[in-house]
């Protein structure tokens, strides 16, 4: 009896982002969670100059730590770019004459923030006619800014905390600015406030302001991440509750979760992705490593299933695939919930929260899942009419 042929799956980590070492450990966790005995799985490392790596070195944890990996081990690629012929093919003269292009059935991108989660990625593998897990472009893009989708999900009937918008473009207008927008903020919002990147994520850049002149340092210091500061109401007394959604056949909403965190600031990086001192990349869990509550049970079940009902309507909205975590706000005084914000390439794509509940799946069988779901994408994207009717052709 002959053995099924196994497909290969490439997973993308690394990335030009902030987030570069979020997504090696996210990346690693995923390359040893694809069950191998249905994909031969390509560890597929993007450094910070945006050059793709390919070698059996990137397995390893230890890979990343004291500087990083050593080239000398590893083979450069690109992801060929003809319509459907999806591969990995070595650049320069002794990889092409040692090493054959790799085909590849499917890739995982796990780049978290800009210029991996943002639909640049997407981009590329779209061109290239392949199949892949997670948001396609315009999910991606939108899902990044988040000021974009809050009003996307303002129109879907999700409410959401009132904001200001600050463009880094306020620079070029002069001094007029550092007072206009403490006005606007003070009159639009009251204070305190929270100061945000718009297009960032694992809590970099985030500040508290109580005061115009905390604003503007906390504008200032977004503008060194991003082009774009989000500011919004800081709820005093509040909670914060994730899920995440499967984008499958139909959307799926995981758990609930509630971050532990202190009410006097948001929840830092080191919150999010170290745990009981240890820093290094090799030795974290991502976020599974953050201390939660999941599925808490003192907080109401409608809450928690309006929290679900919400997060799988953002997911349709703006028309994700693969795996979600939408944020939410809870203002404990009067019991609103709010959407906060969606992170269309989770940390560790939110595997914890899956294995949480014997009726769900491993984070194995999710993947699986996935990586089907992305190659029906795929031959159903095939299967569209390229060839233009007869009255749209000028040159026949």
């Amino acid at each position: 009896m002959s053995m099924p042929v196994k497909r290969t799956v490439a997973v993308l980590f690394g990335g030009r982002s902030l987030e570069h070492d979020v997504s090696i450990v996210s990346g690693l966790q995923i390359v040893h969670a694809l069950d191998p005995d249905q994909f031969v799985v390509v560890p597929i490392y993007i450094d910070q100059q945006t050059r793709w790596w390919m070698g059996d070195t990137l397995w390893h944890t230890d890979t990343f730590k004291r500087g990083g990996p050593d080239r000398s081990q590893l083979i450069e690629v690109h992801v060929s770019t003809g319509f459907g012929s999806s591969a990995l093919v070595p650049i320069g003269g002794l990889a092409t004459a040692v090493h054959a292009p790799v085909p590849v059935d499917c890739f995982v991108p796990v780049l978290h923030g800009t210029y991996g989660e943002d639909g640049c990625v997407q981009g590329v593998l779209e061109l290239g006619g392949c199949a892949y897990v997670g948001c396609g472009v315009l999910a991606s893009s939108l899902g990044m800014n988040k000021r974009v989708t809050k009003i996307v999900a303002q129109q879907a009937g999700v409410p959401v905390v009132p904001w200001v918008a600050a463009p880094r473009a306020l620079l070029d207008r002069g001094p007029a600015w550092l007072k206009e927008l403490p006005l606007q903020v003070g009159a639009t919002l009251g204070w305190p406030v929270i100061v945000k990147p718009c297009n960032l994520g694992s809590s970099a850049g985030v500040s508290t302001a109580a005061s115009a002149d905390e604003l503007i340092a906390g504008v200032l210091k977004v503008f060194e991440y991003d082009v774009e500061a989000l500011i919004e109401p800081f709820i005093t007394n509040r909670l914060e509750i994730n899920v995440a959604v499967a984008g499958l056949d139909e959307p799926v909403a995981s758990v609930t979760e509630m971050p532990v965190t202190s009410q006097a600031s948001p929840l830092s990086f080191s919150e999010k992705y170290k745990k009981q001192g240890r820093k290094s990349v090799g030795t974290s869990e991502g976020m599974a490593s953050a201390l939660r509550v999941l599925d808490p049970s003192d907080l109401p079940l409608e809450t928690r299933q309006r929290a679900q009902q919400y997060a799988t309507t953002v997911f349709a909205a703006l028309g994700c695939e693969g795996i979600s975590r939408t944020d939410f706000l809870i203002n404990a005084d009067t019991g609103e919930l709010f959407f906060n914000e969606i992170n269309t390439l989770p940390g560790s794509l939110a595997f914890y929260l899956w294995s949480a509940a014997p009726h769900y799946w491993t984070i194995t069988e999710l993947l699986t899942r996935l990586v089907d779901r992305a190659e029906r994408l795929r031959a159903m994207k095939r299967g569209l009419q390229r060839q233009p009717p007869p009255e749209l052709r000028l040159l026949s």
